[in-house]
């Protein structure tokens, strides 16, 4: 099921306290590009991470077009070197430029190690937003002390039911099973409404 929120309101949990937080710290920081944001969420997966950094990604830029995303297995020590070089330059389309990368943890190590230049580098107007389903201490220290980090905890079974009924035709015990089926992974029932919705449709 391709959903995806369009505001903290969209989200439930931990995860809308947060984005709600960094989306205003984002919108008054939109018009004046003079700092840095290095802000690392990290948590079980499906509780609503990357969503979280999209949206701060999209209200700092206000453009599509100066958000660069990536998963942290394509991050290579060559690929930060590409970045280092371009430091430079901004976006063409936003006083902000953003690069997302989504499970930091599969980063190769020297790859990490890189990216600590990088990232002390970073000049204003610059946001670096990273996810990563592992714990904050699995990656490596020093590495951890770069960021403003902030872990995700998984929505009860209450928040995850309320959300499937409030976007969707699902009875209300049905949604609740779903959401106890899927620990928590906003994903996971996502998925588990998907398959009920495609048996319970009309022919």
């Amino acid at each position: 099921m391709n959903w995806k929120p369009r505001s903290s309101d969209d989200l439930i949990g931990q995860a809308r306290r947060v984005a709600a937080s960094q989306i205003g710290k984002a919108k008054r920081m939109a018009g004046d590009a003079s700092a840095t944001v290095k802000l690392l969420l990290y948590g079980p997966p499906g509780v609503g991470k990357t969503s979280v950094v999209e949206l701060i990604a999209h209200e700092l830029s206000g453009s599509s077009l100066a958000i660069e995303d990536y998963n942290g297995r394509e991050v290579t020590v060559d690929l930060v070197r590409e970045w280092m070089r371009a430091l430079p330059y901004g976006s063409l389309f936003s006083s902000w430029s953003v690069k997302i990368v989504n499970e930091m943890d599969r980063c190769s190590r020297e790859a990490q190690d890189l990216l600590l230049t990088y990232l002390d580098r970073l000049p204003p107007g610059r946001a670096f937003l990273g996810t990563s389903n592992l714990q904050l201490d699995l990656l490596t220290e020093r590495f951890q002390t770069r960021f403003q980090a902030i872990k995700l905890m998984p929505p009860t079974t209450g928040e995850l039911a309320e959300l499937l009924c409030r976007h969707w035709p699902v009875p209300g015990q049905t949604a609740v099973q779903i959401a106890v089926g899927s620990g928590g992974c906003v994903r996971a029932a996502l998925a588990d409404l998907e398959s009920w919705l495609d048996q319970h449709s009309q022919p």
